[in-house]
């Protein structure tokens, strides 16, 4: 039986890819796995096979089905060599997935510089790029509920939901942030930390190397190797997908980690930890199926815990997830989690309570920072926006301190004491008189007490 094109790119090499294009087949169109052959070949990793396709027609800027394009997907992928091809065949760096995600986005989190700086050489815009980052952050940290919008490269209002993010991009955002975090208190009070962050940081980098492979769909025995490397580490990040949920489980030597903040967590806890009486069933082959082939919610709730011989010994009461995207709230999880690990190694296995207990505050603080440093960047590139930039910061400004900030919390006050200012200057009043509007059909609404607080504090008259 003939190979399809997708099926030649995927699993043939070029020569059978050049005999396959002697023959002029569409080029441009959705193939039956959803991309066009282009978006195959950068998949795949191949700059000889997209070069092959290129040369033969194929229109370099084609999304996919879900807006991507092959320079989304090289860039994510970290293929230096064939963004370069692709931006030398006229491929626009400014473009957009349907759900607004920026190609320069990925790169930028991840600190690939020689990808980032080749799309910056090609006009791509770090203040987009930054903006739809610093949308979902606020997004997912102060727990925003429906959408926003940000600005394209065209001036153009784009609508970016604060949910929905897949496991790899939550793995990125949160990495960079916690690489960010030990960077920030360099030299100062997390000393004492710094060993322990780094090998999260390393575990939250190879767990983002794994869901790699995902992408690609290809045979993954013939990448056994490079992910039997990643699954050799400890600790080991373990991403899992069933049935529209994603929970992460950590395995640490002799110890599983569940972190799941939805509704199972509710029920059972939003973090268990267990002692694994067969260690010995957890082979790379039962890993390599357990992240890439479809799981049951029977199989991950139960069964998982039958075959692995899992023996509850504690629980980290992590808050539940209220809002936004799971995958973001368990890879979070993962901190507080692994933190809890290491200061009981600390304490040779003695004094939990003290340790979890610390393990929270450590997690805590770091929240808050990657609160604060949101909300700051967005307060501070507002003043530098063009004016649409503007409204859009302002907007998203205003849905924070209407949404979250309560009048006697301390930190929220001195959050609406930086949203403030700007939601006060003529052009954006009308946003406060908006929701005063909607909290005025009901007197009693303890959000429009809440605001009314916040006017008398500060002398705002509306």
């Amino acid at each position: 039986m003939q190979k399809t094109l997708a099926q030649t790119i995927i699993f043939g090499d070029d020569k059978d890819l050049m005999l396959l294009l002697r023959y002029g087949p569409v080029l441009n169109e959705i193939d039956e796995y959803g991309y066009t052959p282009l978006i195959q070949g950068a998949i795949v990793n191949s700059v000889s096979k997209s070069k092959l396709l290129l040369q033969s027609g194929a229109e370099v800027d084609c999304p996919d089905l879900t807006g991507r394009t092959a320079l989304h997907w090289a860039a994510s992928n970290g293929n230096c060599a064939l963004c370069d091809l692709l931006l030398q065949h006229g491929a626009n760096p400014n473009l957009y997935s349907y759900a607004a995600q920026p190609i320069l986005a990925v790169p930028w989190l991840k600190k690939h510089k020689a990808i980032y700086q080749l799309l910056f050489e090609h006009g791509a815009s770090l203040d987009f790029a930054q903006d739809f980052i610093n949308a979902k952050v606020l997004g997912h940290r102060f727990e925003l509920e429906g959408r926003i919008d940000v600005v394209d490269t065209q001036n153009t209002f784009i609508e970016v939901e604060f949910e929905g993010f897949y496991t790899e991009f939550s793995l990125n955002m949160i990495t960079s942030s916690i690489v960010d975090f030990r960077n920030n208190f360099g030299g100062k009070k997390l000393r004492n930390y710094f060993a322990k962050i780094d090998v999260i940081i390393k575990a939250l980098h190879n767990a983002a190397e794994l869901l790699k492979y995902q992408n690609y769909l290809i045979d993954i025995d013939k990448y056994r190797k490079q992910i039997g490397i990643l699954l050799d580490q400890e600790p080991l990040i373990i991403p899992i997908s069933f049935e529209g949920h994603a929970i992460t489980l950590i395995k640490f030597w002799e110890w599983i980690i569940r972190c799941d903040r939805g509704e199972y967590g509710r029920e059972h806890g939003t973090v268990i930890i267990y002692y694994m009486r067969n260690p010995h069933c957890l082979t790379k082959s039962f890993l390599l199926n357990l992240i890439y082939k479809r799981q049951t919610k029977e199989y991950i709730n139960n069964e998982l815990i039958d075959l692995l011989g899992l023996q509850l010994v504690w629980r980290l009461p992590l808050s539940p997830q209220s809002v936004g995207n799971c995958t973001w709230a368990n890879v979070e999880a993962v901190l507080s989690s692994m933190m809890f690990i290491f200061l009981l190694e600390d304490h040779g296995g003695r004094e939990p309570d003290l340790c979890q207990k610390e393990a929270l505050s450590f997690y805590k603080n770091w929240v808050e920072w990657d609160k604060n440093r949101s909300l700051h960047f967005c307060v501070e590139s507002f003043y530098d926006a063009n004016p649409s930039r503007k409204a859009a910061k302002a907007a998203l400004l205003a849905a924070i301190l209407f949404q979250t900030c309560k009048y006697e919390d301390y930190n929220d006050h001195q959050k609406a004491e930086k949203i403030f200012p700007i939601l006060t200057l003529p052009d954006y009043k009308y946003i406060i008189k908006s929701y005063i509007k909607v909290f005025s059909q009901n007197p009693k609404n303890e959000l429009l007490k809440n605001l009314y607080n916040f006017f008398d504090d500060f002398g705002i008259e509306i």
